[in-house]
């Protein structure tokens, strides 16, 4: 037999060996909000124009028992930040709700959450929400605390010179987080500009920082290990290179940052994360698989989760939590299913 028999053979030998075990923890037919009392609804319709259709979950976080999503803003969904319990109480699936309430989704008012995009949930019960605004509304960064009645922490508004206030003029996507011995730093991909945005907790102060090369679209952090520690990066849309900075070059206010080649992906990603034993998970547009990589090796892609044709151009979304556990989420547009899954993995978000 021809030698790339054996090389098939191998390679698929790796994938079935390193095959992450999903088991169904929600499925939907249809997904569908809680809606608040006194809300006209009739066949998955509401007055506010809301269409099952349109829920397109985007980046995800876990905390303790609720794991929290972020979803396209299209016409009709009237909150892009939600929650959802990781345990089953009823037989039903349950229904979005917003998070932290109704209150703080109304469209074009600047004192309430417009557009979420990136989450992350730190050590300390804190969740990080990227709100890249609206036409009428300035990007933000809130932080909440959920161990205090998901009270409100700081929302950080960025300044014009960081992150312009024209929404034809930024594209905030994607957000990790980095604690150091006395604070919290924020990294944040803005596609607009190609720069990464970086925001300090502790002086509650934003700035860029240059980078070379591509626009960013989706970012991973390792591990915090001091001089190794490394912020991963992807293009945007179409491209599969996948770069890196050295995190302490992004602590330099309106400094630069050196981009390091590491290889090529098959496909081109769009959702990246690190967990504690370095292995970097990635997903990809238009495709039915999810693909790792253990970053303390030379670059090396296996595919870990494979499922049938899904016909989404953004799959799958997925977060960590504190107890080993991988939570994703799988999107079907062919029959408009939606799936909640999770697996132990032997490892924490990073």
């Amino acid at each position: 037999m021809s030698p790339l028999y054996y090389v098939a053979v191998f390679l698929h030998g790796l994938c079935v060996v390193n095959a992450i075990n999903f088991t169904t923890v929600y499925e939907w037919d249809e997904l569908d909000f809680a809606w608040p009392s006194g809300a006209n609804s009739s066949n998955g319709q509401t007055d506010q124009n809301f269409n099952a259709m349109d829920v397109y979950f985007r980046y995800m976080a876990v905390f303790e028992e609720r794991l929290f999503l972020s979803l396209d803003m299209k016409t009709g969904i009237p909150a892009t930040l939600v929650w959802l319990p990781t345990r089953r109480t009823s037989t039903a699936p349950p229904k979005l709700a917003p998070f932290p309430s109704w209150d703080l989704h109304k469209k074009d008012n600047c004192d309430t959450i417009q557009w979420a995009k990136g989450l992350q949930a730190d050590t300390d019960g804190r969740l990080w929400v990227l709100d890249n605004g609206s036409s009428a509304c300035p990007s933000k960064l809130w932080i909440f605390d959920l161990a205090n009645n998901d009270t409100t922490e700081r929302v950080h508004q960025f300044p014009d010179t960081v992150v312009p206030h024209s929404a034809s003029k930024r594209s905030l996507r994607d957000v990790v987080i980095d604690k150091t011995p006395d604070d919290f730093l924020a990294y944040i991909a803005d596609t607009r500009s190609g720069r990464i945005v970086v925001y300090s907790r502790k002086t509650d102060k934003s700035w860029t920082v240059k980078t070379t090369g591509d626009r960013w679209l989706s970012l991973a952090i390792s591990p915090n290990r001091e001089a190794r520690q490394s912020l991963y990066l992807i293009g945007i849309i179409g491209s599969n290179v996948l770069n890196s900075v050295s995190v302490s070059e992004l602590k330099n206010e309106g400094g630069s940052a050196a981009v390091k080649f590491f290889g090529e992906w098959t496909e081109s990603p769009y959702r990246m994360l690190i967990d504690s034993a370095d292995v970097l998970y990635a997903a990809f547009y238009g495709q039915n698989y999810l693909s790792m990589w253990n970053t303390s090796e030379p670059f090396r892609e296996q595919h870990v989760h494979e499922v049938g044709r899904l016909y989404a151009s953004w799959p799958f979304t997925f977060a960590l939590d504190a107890n080993d556990t991988l939570w994703m989420t799988q999107r079907n547009v062919t029959d408009a299913k939606h799936n909640l899954l999770k697996a132990e993995v032997g490892a924490t978000s990073y």
